[in-house]
């Protein structure tokens, strides 16, 4: 009984595992059972953008095709669909209103399918198989034919005289279809979209036998030029950079991590209003240029960091903590490069204000207040105001001093133009080409709006 339960158990779970598979894998179109003749080609012009289907879902095997049709088609699946219009067609029937005339065009410029002899192309005309087997023909590279290899078709001889040698060359290359039955060509029937399906999926699988002159070529991959130093220079450390280098090349300038920049805020900032994700702009005031001159980063390039952590102030003294992580700059050419540095504060990686600020102002502030308050009765009483005024500020002080330390701390706020130290956490490349660009340039300094 156990056995049973746990084998329905099973097959429960592989049917539910098979039925979220299926969902997962549904397709674009409703009207083709996986054991169709055509259905893995029709699957796969269908998944490649070839051949579009119905806005209702369905592909329609049996629907005949016309010749605007095939030609949008076979430029999908030669790669040309997107090739520049230079030329207009001379069609008589066409013109630039003519539905699917830049597919017309198209095919025109690089030759693929011909108009008919009274100068008509006839985009609204059904194919014909024997006329999409000349177009195979026509569009593949030249290969000896032998006729007799229509033969083997019980209907060859139904076939026009002009498209034996065509029909046979595409036999041979195999872009050819003979369905339902293997003995029969029906060369004179119109193409429906299962039989162009199989054509253009055979067809893609077989681009090396295309003429190259007909067919979309991959770009030649450019050499990639030798790169290598051509000095190594400075950069202000601040006092506090560990690491102070630039690797000039003949392609970049390569900012080593560790190297420190001074930079801005661009805005004001106040740690109340921030919250974890917030973008705080920065910019550099001016030119970043090695001791030796070079120029690293122009003026007014913006530096982009996230708030990535947000400490709120706490009792004994515990200040704000804004934890920034430096993404990004902009060059003012709007250039992006990758700029993964972190803040240089009083405490490493941190914005905060100085943890000795706050019981400083206290003492000072309690020192005052004690010696006033204390020193001018004792003053008045027995004119000793001096005596007053020592006992009171040192008491005045420690209450100050000790006030400061446990009460809650303070907030973090920056002034625009408010200057701060960054450390490069990561290397930084920046192309030879984009910063001679940036020289060239007439660079305003940027007024930042307290």
């Amino acid at each position: 009984m156990n056995f049973r339960k746990n084998l329905a158990a099973v097959f429960l779970t592989v049917t539910l595992l098979l039925t979220g598979i299926s969902s997962a894998f549904a397709k674009d179109y409703t009207d083709i059972p996986d054991d169709y003749w055509a259905a893995e080609e029709i699957e796969d012009v269908v998944t490649k953008s070839i051949v579009p289907v119905y806005e209702d879902k369905t592909y329609r095997p049996l629907d005949k095709v016309t010749r605007v049709e095939w030609t949008e088609w076979l430029l999908r699946a030669l790669g040309l669909s997107q090739a520049p219009i230079t030329a207009h067609p001379n069609y008589s029937d066409v013109t630039t209103e003519t539905f699917g005339y830049e597919h017309i065009a198209r095919s025109d410029q690089f030759g693929l399918i011909y108009g008919y002899t009274d100068g008509e192309f006839k985009p609204q005309r059904f194919i014909t198989k024997t006329e999409t087997a000349s177009i195979m023909s026509h569009i593949t590279k030249d290969t000896d034919v032998d006729t007799s290899n229509l033969t083997q078709f019980a209907d060859y001889q139904q076939m026009p005289e002009w498209g034996m040698r065509p029909f046979s060359k595409a036999i041979k290359y195999g872009l050819y279809v003979n369905y339902p039955l293997e003995t029969e060509l029906n060369p004179n029937r119109d193409l429906n979209r299962a039989e162009a399906a199989v054509l253009l999926a055979r067809l893609m699988k077989a681009l090396d036998l295309v003429e190259d002159d007909k067919k979309a070529q991959a770009p030649e991959e450019p050499a990639e030029p030798a790169e290598y130093v051509l000095s190594v220079e400075h950069l202000d450390d601040y006092g506090v950079a560990v690491v102070d280098r630039v690797s000039i090349t003949n392609l970049r300038r390569i900012i080593l991590a560790k190297n420190v920049f001074e930079v801005s805020f661009l805005e004001k900032f106040n740690s109340t209003k921030a919250k974890v994700g917030d973008v705080v702009p920065f910019y550099f005031k001016k030119d970043v240029r090695t001791i030796e001159g070079t120029l690293v980063i122009p003026a007014n390039t913006k530096l982009y960091a996230t708030v990535a952590e947000l400490r709120h102030k706490d009792w004994i003294n515990k200040n704000t903590e804004v934890y920034l992580h430096f993404e990004k700059m902009v060059f003012p050419n709007g250039n992006e490069y990758p700029f993964i540095a972190r803040v240089l504060n009083n405490k490493e990686g941190v914005l905060s204000e100085n943890k000795w600020l706050k019981p400083l102002e206290y003492t000072v502030a309690g020192a005052t207040v004690g010696g006033v308050a204390i020193g001018l009765p004792v003053g008045e009483a027995n004119h000793r105001s001096g005596d007053g005024m020592a006992i009171g500020f040192p008491v005045g002080a420690g209450v100050g001093l000790l006030t400061g330390w446990l009460t809650p701390g303070v907030n973090f706020k920056a002034r625009a133009n408010e200057d701060v130290l960054v450390e490069l956490k990561v290397d930084c490349s920046l192309y030879n080409d984009y910063v001679q660009q940036v020289t060239t340039e007439t660079v305003t300094t940027t007024t930042v709006q307290e």
